[in-house]
């Protein structure tokens, strides 16, 4: 695929022609690792996308600027998703929902009985009202949903349901658009910048930034990191980034042929951490005091530490690691993060 050769000034000024409310802390620091680089033998930057300020943060806060100023246009006062008891996104979107006077159900499959805390904990704390549901078959969870809707509907409710409406995930490839130009600069601000290699936990994001960089001509690889196979973690770059272009006035289209992702990093799978993802969250850790999570962004450390140790970047390649959050859910597995048992 080939990008629309774009100006910064251009491609600003498409992402500004949407509806938009600042929800999100900008702009997140771009930080050196230093013990980090030294440890791996290459240079490593950190995007801290887990600063974005609501609700612990992370890099669907940016996404909410877009999507709640759509749901705002539509005249919706109720919020409804759909995600699993792990999930930022819920908590996210519950706190953007809240934050812009909205009410917000979430239904969550196969959660019931599981104890309330990480994410669940943070979105019962703000209020939303949780459907804990026994079941994850796709029909059974669908068909609770569009009941729970026409309720909504029937007690005089607009409903912004987000399995339903493109902004809701075209946001992520949108917000991380305008994260590029963000992000390109701060690379300008620093000096000795070569080659750089961006990893990301795959999916809307890593859309926006091989979007925007291809527009915009900059040289960067974007590797998006998958943390789960497609049956278990719904990462769909292409679909979500399209329909990002049909939101920006493009008539250009991703194909799966343009996207770099790694199926190496799984591990057991989503949601479980590997021996790699709990190595890399414990030397970020001990480096360099930063804390990863054992769902996304552990995973995608655990991909840089194997490519910087098999001698899979060059000399000049600068690395940058984008730091998407999620770190409520860490203490739902501190039995595999301990390092020892204490008594």
């Amino acid at each position: 695929m080939r990008m629309p050769s774009l100006s910064r000034l251009d491609l600003r000024q498409r992402i500004d022609n949407l509806p938009r409310i600042n929800i999100a802390c900008l702009p997140t620091p771009l930080q050196e690792a230093p013990n980090l680089s030294n440890e791996l033998g290459v240079r490593v930057l950190i995007k801290r996308e887990d600063l974005t300020g609501l609700a612990m943060g992370g890099n669907k806060v940016r996404h909410m600027d877009f999507c709640m100023a759509d749901a705002i246009s539509k005249g919706s006062d109720v919020s409804l998703n759909i995600n699993p008891w792990m999930s930022n996104n819920a908590r996210i979107i519950g706190a953007a929902s809240k934050k812009v006077g909205m009410d917000y159900v979430c239904v969550a499959p196969d959660s019931k009985g599981r104890p309330i805390q990480g994410n669940l904990l943070i979105q019962d704390i703000m209020g939303a009202e949780l459907h804990l549901l026994s079941t994850s078959d796709q029909s059974e969870v669908m068909e609770y949903t569009d009941k729970l809707e026409s309720k909504l509907v029937e007690h005089g409710k607009t409903v912004y349901n987000h399995i339903k409406e493109h902004m809701s995930r075209s946001s992520a490839t949108i917000s991380y658009m305008d994260a590029t130009l963000e992000l390109d600069q701060q690379l300008q601000n620093l000096e000795g910048i070569g080659n750089v290699e961006v990893f990301i936990a795959s999916g809307g994001a890593q859309g926006g930034l091989m979007l925007a960089s291809n527009s915009l001509n900059l040289p960067r690889n974007i590797t998006g990191v998958l943390v789960g196979t497609s049956e278990e973690s719904f990462a769909d770059v292409v679909t979500w980034s399209n329909n990002a272009l049909n939101h920006l006035g493009f008539s250009e289209r991703l194909t799966w042929n343009d996207v770099i992702q790694l199926d190496s990093y799984i591990g057991p799978g989503y949601a479980i951490p590997s021996e790699p993802c709990i190595e890399a969250i414990r030397m970020v850790a001990e480096l360099e005091g930063i804390i990863l999570d054992p769902i996304y962004t552990g995973k995608v450390m655990a991909a840089i530490i194997d490519h910087a140790r098999n001698n899979k970047f060059k000399e000049d390649d600068t690395v940058l690691f984008m730091h998407t959050g999620g770190l409520p859910e860490l203490f739902n597995f501190a039995d595999e993060l301990k390092r020892r048992d204490y008594k």
